[in-house]
This record gives structure tokens, sequence and C-alpha cells, in this order.
């Protein structure tokens, strides 16, 4: 499987697949959102394969990359460097970036950061422009219950704290409990549809949410978290410089960020597409796979 080194060092995993350089095709690169792993995007991308290339990169601490600790305080300046790494790595130029949640956050860090010298279009997936709420912007993370799920899992991480560094196993059975029933409670907020929300709270159960969560590096979901709550994410005065065309897909139902705070994102980057995808929470790719597919399709082929 390849790796690319990063440079503190540390080996990021990566997928590169599809069919390179044909002609009218493109360089695709895709950032997963929060213990999502890189491979989870594949079946949306099979059919766009025979015609594009597509780079999916496992981001610290998930999937491929789960054992790598931050080495920065800063969840998304790491990945934003860790992005900005296997560009230079890969050599990659001219190419069409997407994010979803997370790897939405990482786009605009990395944009804030790197500039987008080497982005030809962007492809937005549910995210708000900024991630903590503020007397001027009540559409962060989570919306109104914002105050209340930051309380609890700052409690949570308090209990899990004196636990850093040690096993998995060597966890309290409660503390292991409380701390998949807080990730399902917040996977929750991903989903509209109700059969998708009846299936997310099937990942309280230990023995199922570990096969898409592994447990060797436990303290990174901790790490990713509390960045979170406690870093400054507010990209809304390094959008209006986003050059690059724009695509911002927005689930019209999503309560992990209000769809009225993305809609602000045609403010700040006038010349961006904003679609607007009802029925839809904040997981479009799995919610709304087909539109997904097609809007994706449409991305790479209009700029």
């Amino acid at each position: 499987m390849p790796y690319a080194p990063m440079r503190d060092g540390a080996r990021l995993h990566y997928y590169d697949i599809g069919r390179r350089s044909p002609r009218g095709g493109r360089t695709c690169v895709l950032l997963h959102g929060f213990a999502m792993p890189a491979a989870l995007w594949v079946p949306f991308i099979a059919p766009l394969l025979h015609r594009h290339r597509f780079v999916l990169p496992d981001l610290r601490g998930f999937g491929g990359s789960h054992r790598l600790s931050l080495s920065k305080p800063t969840l998304l300046t790491q990945h934003a460097d860790d992005v900005a790494d296997l560009f230079e790595q890969l050599d990659l130029r001219d190419v069409h970036l997407g994010g979803l949640s997370m790897g939405a956050c990482t786009a605009m860090q990395y944009h804030r950061l790197y500039g987008f010298d080497r982005i030809r279009a962007y492809l937005h997936i549910d995210q708000s422009p900024r991630v903590i709420n503020a007397p001027d912007w009540p559409h962060g993370l989570l919306g109104e219950l914002q105050s209340g799920g930051f309380a609890d899992m700052g409690a949570l991480m308090q209990r899990l704290e004196p636990y850093r560094g040690q096993a998995y196993r060597k966890l309290p059975r409660t503390l292991r409990r409380e701390l998949w029933a807080a990730l399902a409670t917040f996977y929750g907020h991903a989903f509209h549809q109700r059969h998708w929300r009846g299936l997310v709270r099937l990942s309280r159960h230990e023995f199922l949410i570990r096969r898409l969560a592994p447990v060797a590096n436990w303290p990174i979901y901790m790490d990713c978290l509390r960045s979170y709550l406690n870093d400054d994410y507010d990209w809304r005065a390094t959008l209006p410089a986003m050059q690059v065309p724009m695509t911002a897909l927005v689930g019209m139902q999503s309560t992990m960020y209000p769809a009225a705070g993305q809609l602000a994102i045609q403010s700040m980057v006038p010349h961006a597409r904003v679609v607007k995808i009802d029925n839809c929470g904040h997981a479009i790719p799995f919610e709304q796979p087909r539109r997904f597919v097609s809007e994706l399709g449409q991305f790479l082929m209009a700029a």
C-alpha cells in the first residue's frame, strides 16, 4: 500500500486509483470526514474511475494512518501540512480538491496557510466556515445544541485523560461505553434520514464501531474533538480570497452544521456555485449517493 513521507518523518497512507491523464480527465483529491477512512470514498467514485484519477489520503489518525499521532497541537494545521506534503511528494498540480466535513475544514485551513496555487477547483461538502459559535455566528458545529454538546464532550475527555498512554484495553468498561455512546451521538447528527439514524445507533456497540474506528491509537479521537472545542477555526476572513471555481454542497436538513451558515458562503465567495440538497443531512454522499456522484462528475468536468 502506498505511503507518503511527511515533514516530521511520519508516513501517511493514501490510495491512488483511477485512470491517469486521459484526454479530458482530471486528478481529484478527496479529503474525508471525522472517523471516516478514505476507503469509504470508493463506492462513490467507482463510476468515474474510467475517466479520472483519484488520490484519497487517510488523514492522520484515521484509516491506514490511524497509528500516526499529531506532531502539532492544532489538528487542522497538522492535516493541512500533511496535504501540502502529499501534494509535494506526488507532484500534484492543477488538482480538483474536495472535502467533506473535517476534510472541508482541512481544505479551508490549507487554503489559509498555503493558498490554492496547486488547486484548479474546489468542492466543499457540508461544512460551516466557522466551527465555534459566536454572537454574530450561531451556525457552528451542532448549531444551537453546541453549548450542551461541547460541555458533554469536554467532561468525557477529562475522565479519559488520566488513561492517555495506556492501551485501550486498560480503559474501564464504563468509560469505554461512554466513549462509544458519545461518538454515536455525534455521528447521529450527520444523518437526517431515519434508516441511517437507526443504523448509526448501532455504533454504540463496541464490537461494531471498532470495525470502522480502530483503537490502537484511541487518544487521537479525543485530540480531534478537543481541537474542535478549543481551537479558533474561523475561515470567514480568508474564504473571500478564494479565486478558483468553487462548488458548495449543502444538506438542507443538516444538524451537524445548520444550512443557514453554509448558505452564507455565497456572500463570502460570490462566484461559488451553492447546491441545496433536500431530504439530506450532513453526510451527503451516503444519504444522497446518486445526487452526489452526479455533482462530483459535473464538478470534475466543469472547470
